[in-house]
């Protein structure tokens, strides 16, 4: 080269905020090896610990059918963390369907985002579903992440497979 090279030129082109829903399984099957528990106390970590204040957190139940528990809330102060740290499940009963948990999640992000791409899923379950297969192929096309926390040993193989193929890990 002759002359030096020029400096490099930055352009923020968009900043994006982190829109996240937790997804927690309160079906009979938690209520064994103290699973509910253990579950509200990785939902208690993730909500004082991880997500950063401007994001964005939904929370949604579910058994047999899903509930939405609060819809996407900013997070600006302890006050928003309060209001869900409030609102994690207290019993287990039921039967277990993921995907309607999943699919309450996407309608969660919905109300306030068109696109799912790049939102998060926070899945806290034992993953004790043999219907979990029938979601993955619109989890794979959501563009949505899932982050699958597994609590206990004998989670169904889709259950990972969402995780997988949205390119996040899988914890159990």
């Amino acid at each position: 080269m002759v002359t030096s090279p020029s400096p490099p030129v930055f352009s923020l082109l968009k900043i994006s905020q982190r829109i996240v829903c937790l997804v927690l399984d309160k079906s009979g099957s938690m209520v064994g090896y103290n699973r509910l528990n253990r579950m509200n106390q990785a939902a208690i970590q993730f909500l004082l610990q991880t997500v950063e204040n401007g994001s964005w957190v939904g929370m949604v139940h579910f058994d047999s059918t899903a509930t939405i528990i609060n819809k996407l809330i900013q997070i600006i102060s302890s006050n928003e963390r309060n209001t869900l740290l409030e609102k994690l499940p207290t019993y287990a009963q039921g039967g277990t369907s993921i995907c309607s948990g999943i699919k309450s999640a996407f309608q969660v992000i919905r109300e306030l985002y068109s696109q799912l791409d790049g939102s998060e899923i926070v899945l806290l379950t034992d993953g004790e579903d043999n219907t979990a297969s029938s979601c993955i192929d619109e989890v794979k096309q959501s563009g949505a992440i899932v982050h699958f926390i597994a609590l206990g040993k004998d989670a169904d193989e889709a259950v990972i497979e969402m995780s997988n193929i949205t390119g996040k890990t899988w914890f159990i």
